[in-house]
């Protein structure tokens, strides 16, 4: 069979199976497995598929047809331009969660000034690497309570030539961090309702760990352990900012409210970032389908 032949046949059985990307997943499969970059994928395509590559790429098909991620497969994901490791330990880095990132840049934008970073629940560490890979002096912590991410996470700062810059500490949110201060803390915590778990796309529910996914009862547990405490953790004019779901801002402006947070300086405003457009309003960054999806805040008595 020849590459033609087969990535007509995978895109067909992954369209079957109301795959969005079945012509992209195809050709990112084929090229993995073929060390392909897209115009030898192009040029190539009468190249006859050795039968041990083939055998690969048929296991990986299965794979994919049981909507396993093609992320997952090949255990790797593109976030902010970087390459992350991933496994079943980690949650898989979405382009949402690039949002915060570029929201953050706008109202700190890169510069050789020291930050100190605090990511909670970092999972991959794509949140606090990307950052650091902006913020060039600066140095971060990852806190996660699954020592099988934070192995993951310490992979990817040294396959990205960071681990000099950040330390990664297995604590359940803040408690067994040391005390000090910092000029952002992140997150991205488990906000998913628990009873909504079961309604999550396949390649969701089957293949991201279900800590990193479930927020309690109503999706707001971590968000109200964090804003009780974080306070205590920020420099004075500290940032805190979180990812969350698209429903969720108002009575996540409740919660950081009741605990002296506010979004009151940060105004409408437009952003571009490397691959979107988003929108940043009263303290609100937006998706392209116009949901709002991160939330930015300071703390009353330390602005």
């Amino acid at each position: 069979m020849n590459i033609e032949q087969y990535y007509r046949q995978l895109t067909q059985k992954l369209t079957a199976i109301d795959s969005d990307t079945a012509q992209l997943d195809a050709r990112f499969l084929i090229c993995h497995y073929l060390k392909l970059d897209y115009t030898s994928f192009i040029l190539q395509q009468a190249d006859i598929i050795a039968d041990p590559i083939l055998k690969q790429l048929q296991a990986a098909e299965k794979l994919a047809l049981a909507h396993m991620p093609i992320s997952r497969i090949l255990k790797s994901r593109e976030f902010w331009g970087l390459e992350f490791v991933i496994s079943a330990d980690v949650l898989d880095p979405r382009a949402d969660s690039e949002i915060l990132i570029e929201t953050l840049l706008h109202f700190i934008p890169p510069s050789n000034q020291p930050l100190n970073i605090l990511d909670l629940g970092t999972g991959t560490g794509c949140l606090l690497l990307s950052l650091l890979s902006e913020y060039i002096n600066s140095t971060g912590i990852g806190i996660d309570y699954s020592e099988k991410a934070l192995k993951i996470a310490n992979i990817n700062a040294t396959n990205l030539k960071l681990k000099n810059r950040c330390e990664f500490i297995k604590s359940n949110w803040f408690d067994e961090l040391p005390s000090q201060k910092f000029d952002i803390i992140i997150s991205n915590p488990p906000y998913i309702p628990s009873i909504d778990i079961n309604q999550l796309d396949d390649n969701v529910k089957l293949y991201d760990p279900l800590d990193a996914l479930d927020g309690g009862l109503d999706g707001f547990d971590p968000y109200h352990i964090i804003a009780r405490q974080a306070a205590n953790y920020l420099k004075p004019n500290g940032i805190l900012i979180f990812e969350m779901g698209y429903d969720q801002a108002d009575t996540l402006f409740e919660i950081l409210h009741k605990n002296g947070f506010h979004s009151d300086m940060f105004e409408m405003q437009q952003i571009a970032s490397q691959q979107n457009l988003g929108k940043i309003r009263n303290g609100l960054g937006y998706d392209l389908g116009k949901n709002p999806r991160i939330i930015i805040s300071k703390h009353k008595s330390i602005d």
